[in-house]
């Protein structure tokens, strides 16, 4: 296990940004595996708090059967440079021991001439098999495209500090080269009467605007903007001359009247006594686009989660209808053996008799059928889909019966509640948990059913 040491290596703001705008569990590591940044669905997962992921271990997680294959998969991806993405399943370990099946997505990312890991891993419990492949082929998707963005967004901030030193409006002076090989568009305004009239801009203006350079020239700001929004860049255009520098986003309008959302600094500087304005935009449509999807994705999660408590009623509501059933069939049969107890006395007709046997064999029969069971099982599963598969491979000694009863408490059943649905006396129950316990290796601190609600 590598040392932990106190002195982290600082993740550039642009990984940051990327890994907190992922809808699905995100996180920066070392390529020695040290946790470095990570967003608040890691927190969610893990169960850890922020201060108890601070210098750990992407390892430390791992469940000990999957470290070998994980940590061996690692090194193969860390020696191909991770010229692609790559993928691999494996189980993690929570807080609180609960054994959740991930696919985790990695790939390296270089800013500044560091290589950074970033990692996005899914909870295998809540995806259905069928969806796996589209799902992460759309976080890939969003993950490259917010890369490319950030490192835009790097890039510009670099292009500022050139800017500032070398920008001036002499033709001969003038850096053209530089301003077209700056990402996004460059504008550059002067100031005249309380107006701001576009003198400079590169060849992405016309690009990406749709504007030619014979209509550009000497264009008035307000031109790229609706009313609403111009009243934005007013404000912005007013604190550049106020406070130095201004950072804003606003839509900005296409040749064709689109509107295209862009991030923009500008700031203001003088020469030979004109005052202008300069800076550069980015188009972020891929940011909106992205927090459209985590907002769909967020309905979704609520959507899912009525859907799910909706579940968990039918499910407590089909359990203690069967508990019912069996107390009417047990009921049922008190009454039919005490009306047969009395066939001397009250001379009954054999075809009565014969008739009263047959319904008690019957409700016998129905008390001890398996189909209460099926019903109840399809739709637990429903519910908590994995929660047999994982439990039988934590535990492989359980018996069908001992997983049936995991089930009950699982929707937390009391053990009167158990032993009506299950037709046997409470005696039994009791005995029924002390092997549980026994065969999930509790203490007798540990509560049976805390540790059953971790599956």
């Amino acid at each position: 296990m590598p040392q932990k040491s106190k002195n982290i290596q600082k993740v550039p703001f642009s990984i940051e940004t990327i890994i907190h705008g992922m809808p699905e569990v995100s996180y920066v590591i070392s390529k020695k595996g040290s946790l470095l940044a990570w967003n608040k669905n890691l927190e969610l997962l893990t169960g850890f708090s922020k201060d108890e992921l601070l210098f750990k271990f992407m390892q430390e997680f791992i469940y000990p059967p999957d470290k070998d294959k994980v940590l061996q998969k690692f090194m193969e991806i860390a020696n191909k440079n991770f010229n692609e993405e790559r993928t691999i399943e494996y189980r993690i370990v929570s807080k609180y021991g609960r054994i959740i099946p991930i696919l985790a997505i990695r790939s390296l990312v270089h800013v500044d001439g560091k290589e950074f890991v970033i990692g996005i891993a899914i909870n295998l419990d809540n995806v259905e098999k069928p969806n796996i492949n589209s799902r992460v082929a759309k976080i890939i998707h969003y993950k490259n495209k917010l890369r490319n963005y950030y490192q835009k967004i790097e890039k510009m901030n670099q292009a500022e500090i050139e800017l500032k030193e070398k920008i001036v409006l002499n033709a001969k002076n003038f850096n053209n080269k530089l301003i077209d090989n700056l990402p996004g568009i460059f504008y550059l305004y002067e100031k005249i009467n309380e107006q701001f009239f576009l003198k400079k801009w590169n060849k992405n203006y016309t690009i990406d605007l749709g504007y030619s350079d014979d209509e550009l020239l000497n264009m008035q700001a307000h031109t790229f903007f609706t009313k609403k929004e111009y009243k934005k860049a007013e404000v912005a255009i007013a604190q550049i001359f106020t406070t130095g520098s201004v950072k804003v986003e606003i839509y900005t309008s296409h040749k064709n009247g689109k509107q295209i959302p862009y991030f923009y600094q500008g700031y203001p500087f003088e020469e030979k006594g004109k005052t202008y304005f300069m800076g550069v935009g980015i188009d972020i449509s891929i940011q909106y686009e992205l927090e459209e999807e985590r907002n769909m994705q967020e309905i979704e999660k609520i959507d899912a989660k009525e859907k799910s408590d909706a579940n968990k009623r039918e499910l407590i509501a089909t359990a203690l209808q069967i508990s019912k059933t069996s107390k009417i069939i047990k009921y049922s049969l008190k009454q039919i053996d005490a009306i047969l107890e009395k066939k001397e006395e009250s001379k009954f007709n054999t075809e009565i008799y014969n008739d009263l046997i047959n319904i008690k064999n019957e409700l016998k029969s129905q008390i001890n059928q398996q189909n209460n069971w099926e019903v109840f099982k399809l739709r637990f599963t429903k519910v908590h889909l994995n929660f047999f598969n994982i439990l039988k491979a934590e535990h492989p000694k359980l018996t069908k019966s001992e997983l049936k009863f995991a089930s009950y408490l699982r929707i937390h059943l009391s053990s009167s509640q158990i032993a009506s649905i299950l037709n046997v006396t409470h005696e039994a129950i009791k005995k029924t948990r002390y092997r549980l316990r026994k065969k999930l290796n509790l203490s007798p601190k540990d509560s049976l059913e805390n540790y059953i609600d971790k599956f």
